[in-house]
């Protein structure tokens, strides 16, 4: 009979990108769904209701605070999202980067290039 482990420590495994990238998007997801939908429906009605709102709306969001730091971090987990589920639906209904390689490689891309444009938006907005 073969002992199985009592514990499994998730620091010793070593997972490859590609499954680094899929586990990501499912976590990203579950927090544009409990933190992004309802923080971008606040902003919403925050717009929608009276022109003093909407103006302290913007004056939140142009001042660099916490504030404006959480609507852009959801903002970029929201754009991480977006990013590896194209790579998903172009795996699925394309079958390009099916291989190990091809999953590899695509999703160093997508982490790449999400990386790109967040440094890039970070100098355009905060610098």
């Amino acid at each position: 009979m073969h002992k199985r482990p009592v514990y499994l420590d998730l620091t010793k495994i070593s997972l490859p990108a590609s499954a680094l990238s899929s586990i990501t998007h499912r976590l990203s997801g579950m927090y544009i769904f409990f933190v992004t939908l309802p923080l971008m429906l606040f902003l919403i009605d925050g717009t929608t209701s009276t022109k003093a709102e909407f103006d302290a709306l913007i004056l939140k969001i142009e001042t660099v605070s916490l504030f404006s730091m959480f609507v852009f971090f959801s903002l970029f987990i929201f754009w991480y999202h977006i990013l590896t589920g194209l790579r998903h639906l172009i795996m699925d209904f394309l079958h390009i980067g099916e291989t190990i390689n091809g999953s590899r490689y695509s999703s160093l891309f997508v982490i790449f290039i999400w990386l790109v444009s967040l440094v890039i938006s970070f100098w355009y907005l905060f610098l």
